[in-house]
């Protein structure tokens, strides 16, 4: 009996095995996802900032590729309408922002605005959903994805700064917001390292990335460094993703 036992609680892990290994997937997915839309954010916001004199094409690329990624990682999930809808709100947005003719399109910030405030909504969503799935992860994987999250929001907090006509949607606004990102990200570095020890390397580059861009980031109005904070901090975020996947492969 007790040997009957061992075999059905051992046959129910080799059942249960595939399925937490396809809700790690799922997890990593809608990550992904997220971490998409802070790329579109902060690439949109560098391509409409009127601080830039020449409005370089790379961006508005950059941020086209990233909305490619966000499609093709939307019908993955079987295109689930809680995401689908705020998405599709924010691409139609974004469409109308760059159908304005001409210069136009540099000084309309109130469909920035808008745009931004779709990105917080489809956020939100994202985050809910996201929520829902983690139960099944490990705490290394979720700090993972929160330094990654964070580094994302850190970033497009500070393009979002130099718009006092632009809100901040993707997280509740208060005094002290960016301090308290800022004081996480290089908290939770120091936590990654220990987590994760043979990639000790990889993070002490990070950190240093991170470490080249903070002094800019702390006072944007001082030092404008747009495109390169983008740079950097999506390397980090790329990093972050990359390892996520990795550990969810292996």
């Amino acid at each position: 009996m007790l040997l009957r036992l061992k075999g059905l609680i051992a046959l129910t892990l080799l059942c249960l095995a595939p399925l937490a290994h396809a809700n790690l997937q799922q997890l990593q997915t809608v990550h992904e996802f997220r971490s998409e839309g802070y790329t579109v954010g902060t690439y949109l916001l560098i391509d409409n900032n009127l601080f830039e004199r020449v409005r370089e094409p790379g961006n508005r690329e950059s941020y086209r590729e990233a909305l490619s990624r966000m499609e093709n990682l939307l019908r993955q999930m079987d295109s689930p309408s809680q995401l689908r809808v705020p998405f599709d709100t924010f691409v139609d947005l974004i469409r109308e922002l760059e159908a304005l003719p001409g210069e136009e399109a540099h000084y309309g910030l109130a469909t920035v605005n808008r745009i931004m405030k779709a990105h917080g909504a489809l956020d939100e969503a994202t985050a809910a959903m996201y929520e829902e799935l983690k139960g099944s992860a490990s705490d290394d994987l979720l700090t993972l994805h929160q330094q990654s999250l964070e580094t994302s929001q850190i970033l497009t907090l500070y393009q979002n700064n130099m718009f006092s006509s632009i809100g901040v949607y993707f997280l509740v606004n208060k005094e002290g917001l960016f301090e308290t990102l800022d004081q996480s990200i290089v908290a939770r570095s120091e936590q990654l390292k220990k987590l994760y020890p043979d990639q000790s390397g990889a993070f002490s580059r990070m950190e240093k990335q991170y470490q080249f861009v903070q002094p800019r980031l702390q006072n944007p109005l001082f030092d404008w460094v747009p495109t390169i904070a983008a740079f950097y901090l999506q390397r980090n975020i790329e990093t972050l993703n990359k390892m996520a996947r990795e550990q969810i492969e292996t």
